[in-house]
């Protein structure tokens, strides 16, 4: 039977997740605070933050609850003696058994939908789909569908239940056809092996199962590369370990309590000899057992000094978290400026060569009317085909500089992926080098692991130090000693023993290596203090360079913001005067040229000031 206390924390808890979703449906997850929530159920913020750490704890948890029907419904699809049918028909079935029983479900589930897609919900969503769409696929799989038919009746089943919740969202649940799941799983069906069927059944319903792409803007995919790059993780997983230290050095300080027992069966007895005799001593039967307390006393600081290291241990593992995570965000900012940058050369290039064509187009016409030689018309088309490699050179960066960002981000190679995000970082004047170099001293991670390891090191001398000093410490011990020649000794044959007493231990000669320890750990720590003097030089010198390239792009991209206008301007005078006669094509070619490098070194600037304010966010520990 369970305790009255876990029941009442399992109802409490359970009406949690249920008023948390209940809100969260109706008016979207980011609008709800933990403080509405624990008004709503009228107990205090502590109890709610009690159950669940904080709102993505309790997120996450709703949507666990929420989707607890898919693993059973796997179950239930593993059945044997299902058809396609028959196995269609429940997944729908069970869609719409879940819909009935939760009406405010398809509500939240389009809330989901139009969150962030950087969101914590979005990637739950997400992932819960990809689990969902590969069960289906392995279903698929074993009724001998070609890849492109089970791909087909992937999306024809996330058509059927989209279908179902917007319905739902719209008219209520009820309205919705009981008998309509086995009729679409029998139309699918037969859609499956026809492709006429199939693509009558697409018309059919309102579908959103096309892919649709991910759209990013750089914060969200910063966000969505943290939760999901390995360094991140495994460097979180090693804060957790050190955390897990300090309580195991803590425990060494509480008594250690140990029970022991043994038995011994003498086969042959042991023997002495007195007088020159012999005469056999003990029993057939041995027994012993005994309960041992020990207790700590003074350990020359060992004790306190390995508590304080691996509290040092914890926050060095918190700022290699650190760390990793800012050197995360580094990389995809500055690899979605790169993509970003690709795909505005490309444009550029576009452009260009845009612009040779009508240029070629206006020379062919002057060429009929006679106002224009064969030669001019074949340097012209030779100026098209020069223009044109570039913009196939532009879109291959960005094609590449698309996987390099999939990759950072975690997501395959093959995922629909566009960048919301613009390359709009306007040109600054970068604070002053002491302030950046005090606020990099104080926050970069780098620097403060430096620090940590000369902490370290010098905790280490004192701990090896420690080796000198006596050792003390208290014990108790209460034993069992038994002997018989039947099973079990009687009460004459055992007795009982309660012992306590203080041990002290005193090094008196090591051989000199306690005094060599020592020496190592001071040159240890003599080490560390140069490499936190030099991770401060390194540190100071990467700032001033991030600061220089800053400055240095701020001011090309303000010296850049006039030209491309006025190269726009002087190529539109020039067509004119070519027109007229009064301009030759070498200068209608100069000033496209004029106007395609004002263009690059404007948008590179551009690229480069947003790429330079990530590398001086970085150095500066932001």
């Amino acid at each position: 039977m369970t305790p009255p206390r876990q029941k009442r924390a399992r109802e409490i808890r359970r009406r949690i997740l249920e008023t948390a979703s209940e809100m969260m449906a109706e008016r979207g997850p980011d609008a709800v605070s933990m403080r509405e929530i624990s008004a709503r159920l009228k107990i205090t913020k502590p109890v709610l933050y009690y159950y669940f750490r904080d709102k993505e704890a309790l997120i996450k948890a709703a949507f666990e609850e929420g989707t607890k029907h898919f693993s059973d419904l796997q179950v239930e699809m593993d059945q044997p003696g299902l058809d396609l049918e028959g196995k269609l028909e429940k997944i729908f079935a069970s869609h719409l058994k879940f819909i009935n029983r939760y009406p405010e479900m398809p509500k939240c589930a389009l809330k989901i939908m139009a969150s962030p897609a950087g969101g914590t919900l979005a990637g739950l969503a997400r992932g819960l789909k990809e689990r969902n769409r590969a069960a289906l696929r392995a279903m698929l799989k074993k009724e001998s569908f070609s890849p492109r038919a089970a791909e087909d009746i992937v999306h024809m089943i996330s058509s059927v239940i989209t279908y179902f919740m917007a319905e739902a969202r719209e008219k209520g649940a009820a309205a919705i056809d009981r008998s309509l799941p086995r009729r679409l799983a029998r139309i699918i069906c037969a859609g499956a092996r026809s492709l006429k069927s199939a693509a009558a059944v697409l018309l059919l319903l309102p579908s959103l199962a096309a892919a649709e792409p991910l759209r990013l803007g750089v914060d969200q995919a910063v966000e969505l590369a943290l939760e999901r790059n390995t360094d991140v993780v495994n460097a979180e997983h090693g804060r957790l370990i050190y955390k897990e230290k300090i309580r195991e050095y803590w425990g060494t300080l509480y008594p250690q309590l140990s029970a022991a027992a043994s038995y011994t069966r003498n086969i042959e007895k042991p023997s002495m000899f007195f007088g020159g005799n012999k005469i056999e001593i003990g029993s057939d039967n041995a027994y012993a057992a005994s309960l041992d307390l020990a207790q700590v006393l003074w350990a020359g600081g060992k004790v306190a000094t390995g508590i304080r290291m691996a509290g040092i241990y914890s926050d060095s593992s918190a700022e290699r978290l650190r760390a990793a995570r800012n050197t995360v965000r580094k990389a995809v900012t500055q690899m979605y400026y790169s993509v970003l940058l690709s795909r505005a050369m490309a444009d550029i290039q576009e452009e260009t060569l845009e612009l040779s064509r009508q240029h070629l187009s206006v020379i062919e016409t002057r060429y009929r009317q006679g106002l224009a030689s064969d030669l001019a018309l074949l340097r012209q088309r030779v100026e098209v085909s020069n223009n044109e490699p570039a913009v196939t050179q532009n879109l291959n960066y960005y094609e590449a500089g698309l996987l390099a960002l999939k990759d950072l981000l975690g997501l395959s190679p093959d995922a629909e992926l566009e960048l919301t995000g613009a390359m709009g970082c306007s040109p600054a004047e970068p604070a002053p080098l002491d302030e950046l170099y005090r606020a990099a001293m104080a926050a970069r991670p780098e620097y403060r692991l430096a620090d940590l390891e000369k902490r370290l090191a010098a905790q280490n001398v004192t701990l090896e130090k420690a080796g000198h000093y006596p050792y003390l410490n208290a014990f108790a011990s209460r034993s069992f000693q038994g002997q018989t020649d039947d099973s079990f000794p009687g009460s004459d044959e055992r007795s009982w023993a309660l012992t306590a007493g203080v041990r002290l231990n005193l090094p008196l000669f090591s051989g000199g290596s306690v005094s060599s320890r020592v020496k190592q750990a001071d040159l240890a720590l003599r080490t560390a203090e140069e490499n936190l003097a030099s991770a401060e030089r390194g540190l100071k010198i990467t700032v001033k360079k991030a600061w220089l390239e800053l400055r240095e792009a701020s001011q090309r991209l303000a010296s850049q913001a006039a030209a491309v206008e006025t190269a726009r301007k002087a190529l539109a005078a020039t067509e004119l005067r070519f027109k007229s006669g009064l301009a030759g094509q070498l200068d209608l070619n100069d000033a496209t040229l004029a106007l395609n490098r004002a263009q690059t070194l404007y948008t590179q600037a551009q690229h480069d000031v947003c790429s330079a304010s990530a590398e001086l966010d970085w150095a500066t520990g932001k």
